[in-house]
């Protein structure tokens, strides 16, 4: 479901007092997060309403008024767009939202209306307009990406494994980090993580540095992985993997077609050789004295 997450207007953002240089950062830190999570479809800050102005319909008269406009409380400095599953997943993230201004605020949280929600009054002729419409807007499709690997931990992490392979083609192929090398269909990968999810402490599922290639039909996706344990010292905790990730579009919705997980290795000793630090870029030596 989208919804829109409004921030109601205040004493200072009606007078115009900029935030302060820390609040900007509390809230493009928070922004980033939800764009991390293919959450965030747009969003943006208001002027004060004494930069804006109002247009009364009445009839085919159209009446012109210039802020500022005095209802403080019911006015708007801000918004964004999301796309959630529930209303109380918005709710999560607005509590997690550092306070927008310098006083007491609130937050109001509406949902956006579908198509369904028209039922019958929307016609054949009408979808196809707005499907155009839409498809213009769409160009992009990184954010629907980003929200379905937002999904795919937040499965993880919750041991769901319905909702780990939801998004999967049924010809879907995994060259995962556990054996065995290949797992062919949302079944049998579904198998594999119901065997060793299991024996796994608590953990966050974290993504970094992902990189998006996205065409018409068919979108690649690469970067790291890491199971990021309570537990200090767990062996699944102790590197970041490398992910590449294939979707192909099927019907208007991104579906995993294949997924490759791997470490790298020391050809001289045939050990995997683990990525602690994604900003380092180092290797073993491979001198005489490592085939030794």
């Amino acid at each position: 479901m989208r919804v829109m997450v409004m921030v109601k207007a205040s004493e200072s953002s009606e007078a115009g007092k900029m935030p302060d240089e820390k609040l900007l950062t509390d809230m493009g830190n928070f922004n980033e997060k939800l764009v991390e999570a293919g959450i965030m479809k747009a969003g943006e800050g208001l002027k004060p309403t004494s930069q804006g102005v109002r247009v009364h319909f009445h009839g085919t008269e159209r009446t012109v008024t210039d802020g500022p406009f005095a209802e403080t409380k019911e006015l708007i400095a801000g918004y964004w767009i999301w796309e959630v599953r529930s209303m109380s997943e918005a709710i999560d993230w607005v509590r997690r939202c550092p306070n927008p201004m310098m006083e007491d605020s609130d937050i109001e949280i509406r949902p956006i209306f579908e198509l369904e929600d028209f039922g019958d009054e929307m016609t054949p002729e009408l979808r196809e307009q707005e499907a155009t419409i839409q498809q213009k807007l769409q160009c992009d499709g990184e954010a629907e990406l980003r929200r379905l690997i937002h999904q795919w931990s937040t499965a993880l992490e919750a041991r769901d494994y319905d909702g780990l392979v939801a998004n999967y083609t049924e010809d879907s192929v995994l060259y995962g980090g556990i054996p065995p090398y290949k797992t062919v269909g949302p079944q049998n990968i579904r198998k594999l993580w119901e065997g060793c999810l299991p024996h796994f402490p608590e953990f966050k599922s974290v993504h970094h540095d992902l990189t998006f290639e996205v065409g018409d039909d068919v979108a690649f996706v690469h970067g790291l992985h890491q199971f990021q344990t309570e537990v200090a010292d767990h062996p699944a905790g102790q590197s970041w993997m490398r992910v590449t990730i294939c979707f192909r579009k099927k019907e208007g919705q991104w579906k995993v077609l294949h997924e490759h997980v791997s470490l790298p290795f020391n050809p001289m000793t045939n050990e995997a050789w683990k990525i602690k630090d994604p900003a380092m870029l180092d290797e073993p030596s491979y001198g005489a004295e490592s085939c030794v």
